[in-house]
């Protein structure tokens, strides 16, 4: 019997430990080329590959080299997945600056300063190295964000706020898909009748989020938390979305319109939970 317990304790403890090492449930990756996106924390891993310089003479001075020239590499590619990430529709964001006039855009936004926390090595026998790294992007988004802003505004009619704004008491929405959803920079909130609910003009240029709203995976509490998106939350489920706007039952755009604070469009404390 004591053996038995002994086991059973050995379980739990086993099981406890592997859970505190689980990755975060709320984080909605993608894949990209030699790497993941984190849609929730907007971190990007990517790993860059680097030879040393053919001149060195030594192997300090060759490992110093290849990794300088690993981060280059890393550099390349994330301006390859910022320019391959989606606006609105089917417009992607290389594409859209290529059409302004400005196909470099993308190219001056990313410093290799900021390529710097290194989360695994792997050296090879010529010298040459793999180097993964994990670089907050949200600064490039948020660059990129308000040079589109005006043009993918959403131009139909708000919805109309009703009761008194200072009766009113939440002061963060959630948008629950029974589906995956696929991240785009401007998503707008309309209504069964198309009416406009929210798009990123309604947002400060210093809100929460760097994109039009934030995405999470299963559950919204702990990107709520980590965000520090302070206020009462107003839940709502999401009809469907069609093309770049997410669609709500009129319902819950009345509920909406009753219930929500401004400061939650203002500041950008808008999450869409995806199901997968």
């Amino acid at each position: 019997m004591k053996k038995v317990c002994f086991l059973i304790l050995l379980f739990l403890a086993f099981s406890i430990s592997a859970a505190e090492k689980k990755p975060e449930d709320f984080s909605l990756l993608r894949k990209v080329t030699d790497g993941t996106l984190n849609y929730s924390t907007f971190e990007l891993v990517i790993t860059g590959s680097g030879i040393p310089e053919t001149n060195v003479t030594n192997l300090n001075s060759a490992r110093i080299t290849a990794e300088k020239a690993a981060a280059a590499n890393a550099r390349l590619k994330i301006v390859k997945v910022l320019s391959g990430l989606t606006l609105s529709g089917k417009t992607k964001v290389g594409a859209y600056f290529e059409e302004k006039g400005d196909p470099d855009f993308v190219d001056r936004l990313v410093n290799v300063a900021d390529i710097k926390d290194v989360t695994y090595e792997r050296f090879y026998s010529n010298s040459s190295v793999d180097v993964t790294y994990k670089v907050n992007v949200s600064g490039y988004l948020r660059k990129i964000v308000e040079e589109g802003r005006a043009e993918f505004s959403n131009k139909k009619e708000t919805v109309a706020a009703s009761g008194d704004e200072a009766a009113k008491t939440k002061s963060v929405l959630v948008i629950n898909f029974k589906t995956k959803v696929e991240p785009q920079l401007f998503f707008s909130v309309v209504t069964e009748k198309g009416e406009k609910i929210y798009d990123i003009s309604m947002s400060k240029e210093t809100s929460k989020s760097p994109v039009s709203l934030f995405f999470a995976k299963k559950k919204a509490e702990k990107l709520i938390e980590k965000e520090k998106l302070e206020g009462e939350i107003l839940s709502v489920p999401a009809f469907k979305i069609s093309g770049s706007e997410i669609v709500i039952k009129n319902s819950d755009a009345g509920k909406i319109a009753a219930e929500l604070k401004k400061e939650c469009f203002e500041e950008g404390k808008i999450v869409v939970v995806s199901a997968e």
